[in-house]
């Protein structure tokens, strides 16, 4: 009676071991890795994978890594998607991967090469240190601005043995039906201006841009007339405390310009609702240079924080001479030979420093008598503008023309830049050109 009852029990116990061990061997995983070499340089953290044929998302971790367990027998597809994908027109990145027993399989999803994506996009191979700026363009309400041009600008430098030559280049497109673009060719880690405007004559600001990779996306918002937003906020130190005072103003509109007061705060109440760049500056501290890209009725910036300015550093003798810091940067731009520079000797040659005599060491520069005295102008194709003054490397934005000769009657040294060769710290984005006067 004992057998008897105890070989069902035996027998149902070898029944479910054989029913675990056959459960377990039919569990298998799929280890990878995420590498992205165009934008992130290498593996990307914290991107969403997908497990097609098994309905899994896993989100990778450090190094990129990520992994689908507890998988039965049979035939899966990794799959990663971006945004940027989609606006170059190429499809999601997928690997086909097979599941046998409780084996462990192993795949790498990779974006594709540069060479391959410039051959779709732009029909062929881009040049060393050429990249690709995507994105999409929007109305005032968001919505795809299809049809909008967009334009990126900048100046290359060409030395061929002892010739030096400058060219001025350009990239172009028109937004499709969901207001997406692509510029072939822009400049890799080095700097370039880039606005968009519609057919009826509504346009971004002109923005400076900077790309860090082969492949960049910024995004643009071209605002429709007379649609406007509030933008606020608060200008603090780096301990959190307000700076009274500082000058917040949207780079190439002089009618946007606002103080903080006694608590930082400031209020630009009718900014036209689009991509635009907001300068931050107040004496003793670093300029900043923010985005800004609206698309509500009102936009709180919160905290602006500017980093205190370095100081300037102690004279150092190489030649006998004392140099200050920014008598050496004067010298290292004009290494460059991107503009002209007229230095202390020669200012001395020129006896009285004015407009006029100013005049004649740049022939792209002419004097305009006034009633308020004589002023400096710039020749732009074949008319003459008003150029963007910086005194001691700071913007004097509308300056008088009585405190322009003022500081050139005091002038150490003087650069004068067209608006294609102006360093970044003195572009002006009016497209005019830019004199800087020192006057230590």
């Amino acid at each position: 009676m004992l057998l008897v009852r105890r070989a069902p029990v035996l027998l149902a116990g070898l029944g479910m071991l054989a029913l675990l061990s056959s459960s377990a061997a039919a569990q298998g995983s799929i280890r990878g890795t995420l590498i992205d070499s165009l934008r992130a340089g290498g593996p990307v953290a914290e991107a969403e994978v997908v497990l097609i044929g098994a309905s899994k998302k896993a989100v990778t971790g450090r190094g990129g890594r990520f992994e689908f367990s507890d998988l039965a027998e049979g035939d899966y597809t990794v799959a990663y998607w971006a945004p940027w994908l989609d606006s170059l027109g190429l499809p999601a990145i997928q690997r086909q991967v097979s599941v046998r027993g409780s084996r462990s399989q192993s795949v790498v999803l990779s974006t594709p090469s540069n060479a391959t994506i410039q051959r779709a996009v732009c029909g062929d191979v881009l040049g060393e240190g050429q990249g690709l700026l995507i994105g999409e363009l929007r109305d005032g309400d968001g919505a795809p601005a299809e049809g909008t041009g967009i334009f990126a600008r900048w100046t290359e430098t060409v030395v061929a043995g002892r010739e030096v030559a400058q060219g001025t280049m350009a990239a172009a497109d028109t937004a499709g039906a969901a207001g997406s673009y692509v510029l072939c060719g822009v400049p890799v880690e080095s700097e370039f201006t880039l606005r968009a405007l519609g057919n009826d004559g509504v346009s971004s600001g002109e923005l400076l841009v900077r790309t860090k990779s082969a492949i960049e996306r910024r995004d643009v918002i071209v605002g429709a007339r007379g649609v406007t937003s509030q933008v606020l906020g608060r200008v603090v130190n780096p301990a959190g405390a307000p700076i009274a005072g500082a000058a917040v103003l949207i780079v190439g509109d002089s009618t946007q310009s606002v103080r903080s007061d006694s608590l930082g705060r400031f209020v630009l109440p009718a900014m036209p609702r689009r991509s635009s760049q907001l300068i931050v500056r107040a004496l003793g501290f670093t300029p900043l240079l923010r985005p800004l890209d609206p698309l509500d009725v009102r936009v709180d910036l919160e905290d602006i924080q500017l980093a205190d300015a370095p100081r300037e550093l102690a004279t150092v003798t190489v030649t006998g001479q004392p140099m200050t810091a920014a008598q050496a940067q004067f010298e290292t731009r004009r290494e460059r030979g991107l503009g002209v520079f007229v230095d202390e000797q020669a200012l001395q040659q020129l006896g009285v420093v004015s407009a006029q005599t100013i005049a004649t060491t740049n022939p792209r520069v002419s004097v305009q008598q006034t009633p308020r005295g004589p002023t400096l102008r710039m020749r732009r194709g074949s008319d003459f503008c008003r150029p963007q003054f910086f005194i001691d490397g700071n913007n004097f934005r509308n300056i008088e023309i009585d405190e322009e000769n003022t500081f050139l009657r005091v002038a150490k040294r003087v650069e004068m830049y067209t608006a294609n060769n102006a360093p970044p710290q003195f572009n002006d984005f009016a497209g005019c050109g830019s004199i800087v006067i020192w006057t230590y």
